[in-house]
């Protein structure tokens, strides 16, 4: 039976997970940059496709997602720990690792880096799913009042406690999450006009250029918290996101992007290893290298390791996040299910 899907927006999630690997490379520009919406980006097309629970089966689903999302999670951790472990043979250093995992949030550094995504993740969903059995007006309501108190939080002093599994930043994430649900209709009406681009990538260029020149200041980390500004912080990732979901759309009708649509479907495995890929040039070359190489291997061995453990439901399960083996067609169409 084969799956319908839109291209564009496995596209989409193919160019965020790539923005993503090219702001861990060390360039700082390029970081800065791109840290304004890679992360918000991923919610928002995560939220374009959210399906309501019924509170009826909250607590069954609640339960399979964080099994589908926590299983890679120590799948990998696991994983990179042991070739640690296998590296300098330091058992205190593998316990270490072990509980930087469970605990997770900002101890989670090194190889680890991006790990704080995916608990974020997991309690964005779990709380958004909770928050839709509520009236329209209520559900609106909480996720303004998340959004507030997100950036109280960032605003104080509470920023830099470590909660665990980055909880606090879901209450962030859930309001990139809601405009991706809340416009799931509006969202593919807008990329789909003409003009689109047209209104859009002019001001996008604008606040760059206001940045660029000193006449705004803005920078957003959600995994350290730093979001102060609490009307750019919803302005400048949605219009970035927008634009990005736009451009990719127009070039999907002109260009074959199914490869980019596969890379957006095998996000994970880029995600958990483009930084242990990346140490492990880094120390076997003896040497730092460039954005391109950083990006190009931090992509590239990923997605052909998860193409290979997509072949073996065991490591699918494990690592991928489904059972693998002969999975249905993807059948690209126009209509989101």
């Amino acid at each position: 039976m084969e799956k319908r899907r839109e291209l564009w927006i496995d596209a989409a999630k193919g160019f965020s997970i790539v923005f993503v690997v090219m702001g861990h490379s060390g360039d700082a520009v390029a970081n800065h940059y791109l840290s304004w919406f890679r992360m918000p980006l991923f919610f928002l097309l995560s939220g374009l496709v959210f399906k309501p629970i019924d509170p009826g089966r909250y607590a069954g689903w609640a339960v399979k997602r964080t099994k589908g999302l926590m299983t890679p999670y120590f799948a990998y951790g696991l994983l990179i720990a042991a070739v640690l472990l296998l590296f300098n043979l330091n058992i205190m250093g593998f316990a270490e690792n072990l509980a930087r995992l469970l605990y997770g949030g900002l101890s989670l550094t090194g190889p680890y880096g991006v790990f704080w995504f995916i608990t974020c993740l997991l309690f964005t969903q779990l709380l958004f799913g909770f928050i839709v059995r509520y009236s329209k007006r209520t559900q609106f309501l909480l996720i303004a009042s998340a959004y507030a108190i997100s950036h109280l939080i960032s605003l104080t002093s509470l920023k830099h406690f470590n909660l665990p599994w980055n909880m606090d930043v879901a209450l962030l994430a859930v309001t990139y999450y809601a405009i991706g649900y809340y416009g799931r209709t509006m969202i593919p009406a807008l990329i789909r006009t003409r003009t689109a681009l047209a209104v859009l990538l002019p001001l996008c260029a604008i606040v760059f250029a206001m940045e660029f020149a000193g006449v705004i200041s803005y920078s957003l980390n959600m995994k350290y918290k730093e979001y102060d500004a609490i009307v750019l912080d919803l302005a400048v990732p949605l219009l970035i996101s927008l634009t990005i979901c736009t451009a990719v759309y127009h070039l999907s009708k002109l260009l074959p992007l199914t490869w980019l649509g596969n890379l957006g479907r095998n996000t994970i495995a880029v995600m958990y290893l483009h930084l242990p890929v990346n140490y492990a040039l880094k120390y076997l070359l003896g040497a730092d290298y460039g954005l391109l190489m950083f990006t190009a291997a931090g992509v590239g061995i990923p997605l052909l390791a998860a193409l290979w453990a997509s072949r073996y439901p065991a490591l699918s399960r494990l690592y991928l996040g489904h059972a693998g083996g002969r999975r249905p067609a993807v059948n690209y169409g126009e209509r989101l299910h």
